[in-house]
């Protein structure tokens, strides 16, 4: 009998003992589902312009967290969330916090200076003996709107002026601008022996732009070159600009024409004359090889 009560308060005790512990069990499961919905970070998206920096915040936890970035290339962070914008485009900053893992999309903008802009704007100037050719190519990430200005000396006195402009001057892209030679009253040619480019540089605003997708294919014609012009781009444009530098046997610069092509309507084509440069006496003047750029091919947002 005695035995039979041991064994009664035995099981008595050990079934006291499980129902006690499990309300303990499932408080600790609520305490960690509560604790990991409250861990928050304090921003889920960020902008910031090339250099500048901003600090990401975890709250709601004491535990490690452990920061990384999905590009460091545009942005970095560090072990204290500290992120830096190192140059545009977007990337994605994580915070792992035990197993959770936060995020915040960071979008970094090319913070915009007209005078930094001008320096990315690589120029090579050829004269060729009726006036100035300039090769530009833009450096920078944004397209630009830039005209040129270029100032004829001779012997050390200013005797003209010449601009030309590029109003949708795409990043990466190449364009060739030309400016006469000065002349007189009667439209004969006046003697320069040097010459100095200024460029003033502005960001494009609404411009909807896409010269990679016009598409060119060209060929010597009669005392010309003959250029079909292609708009591949998927885009309507307002404007197409086309230009052409002529060369001699030595790759000296010896002529420039640009035309404006019709290709305008996505899947369009435009055929192009380019006629030959000539000399004072109006003869044709002979190139060895030519290059054609396209300057531009864009519309405004507003049309």
């Amino acid at each position: 009998m005695r035995k039979l009560k041991k064994l009664l308060l035995s099981i008595l005790f050990a079934s006291i003992v499980v129902s006690a512990s499990c309300p303990i069990q499932n408080i600790v499961g609520m305490q960690d589902v509560v604790q990991a919905a409250s861990v928050k970070l304090n921003k889920s998206a960020l902008s910031l312009n090339v250099g500048q920096s901003s600090t990401l915040k975890v709250s709601g936890t004491k535990s490690k967290v452990t920061w990384s970035s999905s590009n460091k290339s545009i942005a970095t962070v560090s072990s204290k969330g500290k992120v830096t914008a190192k140059q545009a485009g977007s990337a994605t900053i994580k915070a792992k916090v035990g197993k959770k893992t936060l995020k915040c999309k960071v979008t970094v903008k090319e913070q915009f200076s007209a005078t930094e802009a001008t320096k990315k704007i690589s120029v090579t100037l050829q004269d060729t003996g009726n006036g100035v050719v300039a090769i530009l190519k833009n450096n920078n990430k944004v397209t630009v709107s830039l005209v040129a200005k270029l100032v004829y000396y001779s012997n050390g006195k200013m005797i003209d002026t010449e601009s030309d402009s590029n109003y949708a001057f795409e990043s990466g892209a190449e364009c060739a601008l030309f400016f006469h030679a000065p002349y007189d009253n009667d439209y004969n040619n006046v003697a320069y022996d040097d010459y100095k480019i200024t460029l003033t540089v502005e960001k494009g605003t609404n411009l909807i732009c896409g010269q990679d997708g016009i598409d060119v294919e060209s060929d010597f014609g009669a005392d010309n070159v003959m250029a079909e012009v292609s708009n591949n781009s998927g885009k309507n444009f307002e404007f197409i600009i086309i230009s052409v530098v002529f060369y001699d046997a030595n790759d000296n610069a010896i002529g420039y024409e640009y035309s404006f092509a019709q290709c305008l309507t996505d899947g369009s084509v435009d055929y192009l004359t380019f006629d030959f440069p000539y000399d004072s006496n109006y003869d044709t003047i002979y190139p060895n090889s030519y290059k054609v750029y396209v300057n531009n091919a864009y519309t405004y947002t507003w049309m």
